[in-house]
């Protein structure tokens, strides 16, 4: 889980995508694929953000590339981010809708780092734990870090919960 900030511009992109359509998970798939397609190529993101290639240039390689491939709507949406000079914050923007959905099906996706790799049960535990305090369901996104000792931390939202063994040394040695 990568934590970056979301632009204002960004959040209201994603909250008109997310109001335009129905089926929120073909969005999600296609313009996961779009995205992926962009920065499979150096050259073709160059083109896209480029502003000195002219703006019908640009739309033609766009409608090469994807017209049977997606819905005409998301298409519709990416030309207008290509005409708006705003196809640079389109992961941005992907980032922001998965919130949204995130947060419209209470949602939340949750960093959890631990020293060692967790076998499934206790993966599961956590999770079920994680559920009833936080009162949404979790999606987990598992890490290891083996400089915390032992221990977890749990990063979600703007909170960052930290029972590493690494953690209470730091805090002994502040006192």
């Amino acid at each position: 889980m990568s934590v970056t900030r979301i632009s204002t511009i960004s959040m209201n992109y994603a909250q008109a995508l997310f109001d335009s359509f129905e089926d929120k998970e073909t969005i999600k798939t296609q313009l996961g694929d779009v995205i992926d397609t962009i920065n499979s190529s150096y050259d073709l993101k160059a083109v896209l953000i480029n502003p000195s290639i002219s703006y019908s240039k640009r739309l033609e390689i766009v409608d090469e590339i994807f017209n049977t491939k997606i819905d005409e709507k998301i298409l519709n949406f990416i030309k207008l981010l290509i005409e708006k000079q705003r196809i640079c914050k389109l992961e941005e923007i992907f980032q922001a809708f998965n919130e949204i959905i995130d947060k419209k099906s209470n949602r939340k996706t949750v960093e959890i780092i631990s020293s060692i790799q967790l076998d499934d049960l206790t993966k599961e535990k956590i999770i079920n734990s994680l559920n009833k305090k936080l009162n949404c369901d979790i999606q987990p996104d598992w890490q290891t870090d083996e400089k915390i000792i032992a221990g977890l931390i749990f990063k979600y939202d703007d909170y960052i919960i930290d029972t590493s063994i690494l953690a209470r040394l730091k805090n002994l040695s502040k006192q």
